[in-house]
């Protein structure tokens, strides 16, 4: 009777908590504090600490709702929290028979992968541009943050692509492209390998933790494609954040524990190299772990964690000195101001605003990924291994965290890339609980049961998210050599070649040209690097990085200007106006090139 009592009142008391999170949600306003950045925030007088205050109050009310019951009905509500934190008892038991299916699905993975049509579509001068302009610059200058203005992150815009040209010793978008489905194919290994190391946390039997790699394998494999056209529930971006999720894991395992915490550390400067949103998450989630060996009072443990993160970053200091400096300057300048520039307000949940449906769910969902986790600590351990438990806990504080990407560009394609964690949480959790009720059924327990799942799982199997095309498989080598070696004109639509071919001859005697287009890709179409290190000029828009370029054009003598992807958010002459008035103050207007204005030093 207490416990339905308890039950109900949590029932109540977290839909009513969900409510009130949405009424306050438009009275969180903060003040707008001009950073001198023209983007929507600044149009709108919406400061950037409204959206992230908005978030953390409506996840964080009904958490706080849930714990605040559960401490008034529980008396020995601390002590399970610090059981939970420092009981590591829970049996971890490996399965040949699921490692079997796992290398049957890997092996259809690889095939899967030599199958695939390679991207031909045209280019996104925009985004496209971002990494081809960015790695040429740097193919022929060396220079990483000192040469470009970083963005996303260095591997993503530069490195990814330089060094596949490096490796195969051939410039062209299909290896740039094929950079992105090699990353692709890393991050499904590395989510069957999640999926994996998961088996070996859950007390079921034989038969049903293979049903249970399955099922989380069918859903993982499932959140993305290797479609670059496609709005994936999870992106190769996330590469850093699962491959931590695998070494907590492994460091739960309590095997190779030094070697475990080395990996970690490594991860503190590579996912920042990788993306500084993914790596500032990255970082959070390894505090996250040196609190939790805290509580468990590992402190060796803490310290060697430590010390190697030390060592990677003073490693890279020593390294790359010049280089770091830039680094540091340029990472701090986005955490201050890629909101402002790039910034669209977060829809209100339960509203009628665009994309107000799809924000809705994902809050929703990280709220019971966050409620269904912390209620682990409070369940038996025969369900539910304490090492299990904290792999769920961990992962919901994953779904919390990522959701800190959509803060910063509100619509439907940014929020729908962080929907992948909850949505792998929600499978783990769900299919064990199902997989352990069906464990404790009479008919799982009967005779024809084992005959009858056998069948059930070579059903999964054959409906796996896997498509195998061995004419593709057969021809692998010929079309990759002709996919990397097509021109780039054939990624190109007409406009595009007509402005490469009537300004090729203009540039070949400047060493560098600028754009004042958002049409990144130029730089790369047109063989030259960029005079300034604001190659990608649009997130280049507050006012101390509109003077750095205006000083940096002092060597410029060959502009393009304008272009069909100067209104893709806000025109440039106005995000950019004091660019804009020093070109119009000292250049001229050579041409008109379609869309696209040429511009020579008076």
């Amino acid at each position: 009777m207490k416990y339905q009592k308890e039950r109900l009142v949590l029932i109540i008391s977290i839909i009513c908590s969900i409510f009130l999170s949405t009424f306050l949600w438009k009275h969180i306003s903060f003040p707008y504090s001009d950073p001198k950045i023209i983007g929507v925030y600044s149009l709108s007088n919406h400061d950037a600490k409204n959206d992230i205050f908005r978030y953390f109050s409506f996840i964080g009310l009904p958490l706080i709702t849930y714990l605040a019951i559960k401490f008034i009905y529980n008396s020995n509500f601390l002590q399970k929290i610090k059981v939970f934190l420092k009981k590591d008892n829970s049996n971890v038991s490996t399965s040949k028979d699921v490692f079997v299916v796992f290398l049957i699905i890997l092996t259809f993975l690889f095939f899967d992968f030599l199958s695939i049509n390679f991207p031909e579509h045209k280019i996104d001068s925009y985004h496209d541009g971002q990494r081809l302009s960015s790695a040429y610059k740097s193919l022929i200058d060396g220079s990483l943050w000192s040469g470009s203005y970083v963005t996303v992150g260095i591997f993503y815009e530069t490195l990814a692509t330089k060094f596949i040209w490096q490796i195969f010793q051939n410039i062209s978008i299909g290896l740039s492209r094929y950079s992105d489905l090699l990353l692709i194919f890393f991050l499904k290994f590395s989510l069957l390998i999640l999926s994996l190391l998961l088996t070996n946390f859950i007390t079921l039997d034989k038969y049903l933790k293979k049903f249970f790699f399955l099922i989380n394998s069918f859903v993982f494999l499932s959140l993305g494609d290797y479609d670059l056209t496609t709005i994936d529930l999870i992106t190769f971006r996330e590469l850093p954040i699962v491959v931590l999720l695998i070494l907590f894991i492994a460091l739960l395992m309590k095997k190779q524990q030094t070697l475990i915490l080395l990996s970690i550390s490594l991860l503190s400067l590579f996912s920042i190299i990788w993306g500084i949103d993914r790596g500032l998450v990255c970082n959070l989630l390894i505090v996250v772990i040196l609190i939790y060996l805290f509580f468990k009072e590992e402190y060796k443990k803490i310290f060697i964690l430590s010390l190697f993160i030390c060592l990677s970053w003073i490693t890279f200091y020593f390294t790359f000195q010049d280089e770091f400096y830039h680094f540091k300057e340029n990472t701090i300048s986005i955490y201050k101001e890629m909101n402002y520039v790039h910034g669209l307000i977060h829809p209100t949940p339960f509203s009628q605003e665009p994309n107000s449906s799809r924000a809705t769910k994902t809050l929703i969902s990280i709220i019971f990924c966050l409620i269904f986790s912390v209620s682990l600590i409070f369940k038996s351990e025969k369900k539910f291994s304490n090492l299990f438990k904290k792999i769920l806990l961990l992962l919901a504080i994953t779904s919390f965290g990522s959701y800190l990407y959509a803060l910063g560009r509100s619509d439907g394609a940014h929020i729908k890339h962080v929907f992948g964690f909850p949505i792998i949480f929600f499978s783990i959790y769900f299919s064990y609980l199902l997989l352990y009720k069906i464990s404790k059924s009479k008919i799982y327990l009967s005779k024809l049961s084992k005959n009858l799942f056998t069948f059930l799982l070579i059903l999964i199997f054959v409906f796996f998210p896997i498509r195998i095309n061995f004419n593709n498989i057969n021809n692998y080598e010929t079309r990759f050599k002709e996919f990397v070696k097509m021109p780039d004109e054939f990624f190109l639509n007409k406009k595009e070649i007509s402005l490469k071919e009537k300004t090729l001859s203009l540039v070949k005697d400047y060493n560098c040209i600028q754009l004042f287009s958002n049409d990144a890709a130029f730089y790369y179409i047109l063989r030259k690097k960029s005079c300034t290190k604001y190659y990608f000029i649009w997130s280049a828009s507050s006012f101390d990085k509109q003077k750095k370029i205006v000083a940096e054009l002092k060597n410029t003598n060959f502009i393009i200007a304008n272009g069909p992807k100067d209104y893709w958010d806000i025109p440039l002459n106005k995000k950019l106006y004091l660019v804009d008035q020093h070109i119009k103050k000292n250049f001229l207007k050579h041409d008109s090139i379609s869309f696209w204005d040429i511009y020579l030093r008076k």
